[in-house]
């Protein structure tokens, strides 16, 4: 249950951009899970600025389950869709690292022994392993938003919109700090 909750905690984190200094992350779990959170965002065809502003998903509704007035029943659908994109997040970030290291192995043999046919499925397994990862969150977050009532929907719409602006106004100081 506490690695469910470090992994909610870094995974929100860094869908909204907002990176973990490494000196919060000294347990090697949070560290891999940074690392994995990272990796995601890299790799999702900038999912956080064209979807996650719009649809937050089922952790951040958890987060504002007291606000959007959710239901036990509620609750427990949006834990069950948190644990889902967990695996599948997982499951996708491995596998694009596999297939990077595949294409990583074959790119590497000698002109005269490389197969043109093997680097191509490679660069095409890689586009698929990747889209995989940016689109296997979207019915997460879409479930969970089909979840709420009317006027949930409503309270929902305004505080994604606060959340987005939160985030961009974070993003922006950051980038001037720098």
């Amino acid at each position: 249950m506490n690695t469910n909750k470090v992994f909610l905690t870094i995974f929100i984190m860094a869908l909204t951009g907002l990176a973990i200094p490494p000196t919060q992350a000294a347990v090697t779990g949070r560290m891999k899970m940074t690392g994995a959170h990272q990796y995601f965002e890299q790799h999702t065809f900038n999912f956080k600025s064209y979807f996650y502003q719009y649809h937050p998903g089922p952790h951040w509704d958890l987060v504002n389950a007291k606000k959007l007035h959710l239901t036990p029943t509620q609750i427990k659908a949006e834990k069950y869709l948190v644990k889902g994109m967990k695996r599948d997040t997982m499951h996708g970030i491995k596998e694009l690292k596999a297939t990077y290291e595949r294409y990583k192995i074959d790119a590497s043999q000698p002109s005269s022994e490389v197969k043109i046919n093997k680097i191509v499925y490679d660069v095409k397994a890689i586009g698929r392993a990747q889209a995989f990862l940016a689109y296997e969150m979207v019915p997460y977050h879409v479930k969970g938003y089909r979840l709420l009532d009317r006027s949930q929907r409503h309270i929902y719409q305004r505080l994604a919109r606060q959340n987005w602006m939160n985030i961009t106004r974070m993003s922006k100081m950051q980038k001037h700090s720098m």
